[in-house]
């Protein structure tokens, strides 16, 4: 170890370089997702295979792993430009705080 604790060698720092590893610890939302849509294919009674329902359950999962994120930023992010105008019309005084 190098003074202050650093690791020598030539490993990688996998999460600063790969925020988004997608490793062991992802399979696991698509391997759920797929699992459900195929219990929900089968439940619906339409043919005896449930593939397609894995499968739409799997990109579902997928999906919603970047859309979720997503979105709780964007709400975030207008909750903070929000409280900035009206913090900003209280400052003022302004009239046109909506």
């Amino acid at each position: 170890m190098r003074p202050g604790g650093a690791a020598t060698g030539n490993i990688p720092a996998l999460p600063a370089l790969y925020p988004y590893n997608f490793g062991e610890e992802n399979m696991g939302a698509t391997t759920i997702g797929a699992l459900v849509g195929a219990t929900i294919d089968k439940m619906s009674g339409d043919d005896d295979s449930s593939v397609d329902g894995a499968i739409k359950g799997a990109v579902v999962a997928n999906v919603l792993k970047v859309v979720v994120p997503m979105a709780i930023t964007y709400a975030v992010g207008w909750a903070v430009l929000r409280g900035a105008a009206e913090l900003k019309s209280q400052l003022f005084e302004t009239e046109d705080a909506a």
